[in-house]
């Protein structure tokens, strides 16, 4: 994967407790890239089949980054 600075805006979303992806190392390639990093909190894996329904906070992250 990847680790310099993307030539573009990015944001990465990291949950807390995502079993699949450390806070720790996502936020490390959130750095890497040059990319704001937004803590979800300790939400667990973000994507439907894990479980994740909808989310009014993404939703509200999503319409700021659009504005």
């Amino acid at each position: 994967m990847a680790r310099q600075p993307l030539p573009f805006p990015t944001t990465v979303v990291a949950s807390r407790n995502d079993p699949l992806a450390g806070f720790d190392r996502v936020a490390g390639m959130a750095d890497d890239w040059g990319a704001a990093l937004h803590d979800a909190g300790p939400v667990g894996h973000l994507n439907p089949p894990a479980g994740f329904g909808r989310w009014a906070a993404g939703e509200t992250l999503i319409a700021g980054l659009l504005s």
